[in-house]
């Protein structure tokens, strides 16, 4: 069915969601739904889908445990509509973005992902394009975040979904949306960036979290090095550049916080060449 299904994972999110529900009604698109995966055990958004479901087209899945790629999982398996994308609880849509969407996947020149502008994003882009391997492979390329993709829900569901052992409260604790991109890329997917279409998300610098989460997080990006083919030079500059960084710093909390990057990337990748050596490769999909 023609349409577009936005799965948002939610977690202790109420105001951020209200946002979100606003930027959408405020440019509202006919064959839309909304997927509201509630990982919530208080009621917390009960009364805020109740006033919002005679104005929006509203699921409400609720899930006890707090898995961000599990419950989009959930949430996809839910959706019935053509193109299929995943919102974070706290970003929201400039006007008209979902219907410029919409009029990408009805050209025939549609990809199987396209990736819009993250407004706030570390690094300005202002060239649509379709997306290289050699770019994505780079690091240097587009947004690889979940706000910023919209996938056909068929090459989503052939992809088999976010892999539910990476992400917040994992011990690889993000990466699940890059990763699923460079899968997306290296089995062949046609990828397009277009700079036109924009979403919203505050930018929050890596090396601004805790010691804890900025070494879970970076294992995600040592995952990836060790489960694509990433060029060598590339995972080399990757995992330098943080040592580098924390020889030349003068401030001794900001050298700590680049030795946990370089740490959490090199777990992360010593993590996943294990798994695959063992026979038991981390990007196999449970049941």
């Amino acid at each position: 069915m023609k349409g577009i299904s936005a799965v948002v994972a939610t977690y202790k999110r109420k105001k951020e969601l209200r946002r979100l529900f606003d930027s959408i009604l405020a440019y509202p698109l006919k064959d839309l739904e909304l997927i509201i995966v509630d990982q919530n055990r208080d009621g917390l958004l009960d009364d805020l889908i109740a006033e919002f479901t005679p104005l929006l087209t509203l699921r409400h899945i609720k899930m006890e445990e707090a898995n961000q790629s599990k419950a989009r999982n959930l949430g996809a398996r839910a959706a019935r509509y053509d193109v299929i994308c995943f919102p974070d609880d706290d970003c929201w849509f400039d006007p008209g973005a979902l219907q410029a969407v919409q009029r990408h996947f009805e050209s025939p020149k549609a990809a199987d992902l396209l990736i819009i502008n993250w407004v706030q994003g570390p690094i300005t882009q202002r060239v649509s394009r379709l997306v290289t391997q050699k770019e994505l492979f780079s690091f240097r390329s587009v947004g690889y975040v979940t706000y910023v993709q919209f996938y056909r829900s068929a090459v989503f569901h052939e992809l088999g979904g976010f892999l539910e052992n990476v992400g917040i409260g994992q011990f690889i604790g993000g990466g699940e949306d890059s990763e699923l991109t460079f899968r997306a890329m290296q089995r062949g997917y046609r990828i397009f960036f277009d700079a036109d279409i924009r979403v919203n998300h505050y930018y929050i610098p890596v090396l601004t979290r805790q010691a804890d989460v900025i070494r879970a997080r970076q294992r995600g990006m040592g995952m990836v090095y060790a489960a694509y083919d990433i060029p060598y030079h590339v995972i080399l500059k990757g995992m330098m550049a943080p040592l580098v960084k924390m020889v030349l710093s003068m401030n001794r909390k900001r050298s700590g916080d680049f030795y946990n990057m370089f740490r959490g990337r090199l777990e992360g990748f010593v993590h996943t060449m294990r798994k695959r050596k063992s026979e038991a490769p981390l990007l196999q999909q449970s049941n």
